[in-house]
């Protein structure tokens, strides 16, 4: 790197912005963002999941998640009820319209993960989600 003692995790935060940036346009046409289609994902393989699940998978406040929740149940791609066999906790599944989109969703990441890692082989691509875990591994110490 250029030897500045933030190119690191400059180059990581201008990375992300502009991976973030480039996935918003691509899920417009879903009415999805890069800060919520995780949600629908995270939902339809959990087949169900309560906020506190969420909470633990996706690694943001409740607040964040209750927030961007209650955009996804506006659109009616995600419903909310009391779990039965705990009252306190809440269920979130995915409505007909949120399970409809899956296979969108899957498709339109398909297209833009082969963009974003287009110039990267295999091997490189699983070397970076490596160091993006120790990475996250260091900072959850």
């Amino acid at each position: 790197m250029t030897g500045e003692i933030d190119a690191l995790v400059s180059a990581l935060n201008i990375a992300s912005k502009q991976a973030s940036e480039y996935l918003d346009q691509a899920l417009k046409p879903l009415g999805l963002t890069a800060s919520n289609y995780y949600f629908i994902l995270k939902i339809a393989r959990a087949n169900g999941a309560t906020q506190d699940q969420l909470f633990q998978l996706i690694y943001l406040t409740q607040s964040n998640i209750t927030r961007r929740l209650a955009q996804l149940i506006q659109q009616g791609l995600v419903a909310k009820h009391r779990d039965p066999n705990d009252g306190r906790a809440w269920v979130v599944e995915l409505t007909a319209a949120g399970k409809e989109l899956v296979p969108r969703l899957e498709k339109g990441l398909a297209k833009v993960n082969q963009q974003v890692f287009a110039k990267m082989s295999a091997a490189q691509r699983e070397e970076l989600a490596r160091l993006l875990q120790q990475v996250n591994e260091n900072l959850a110490e």
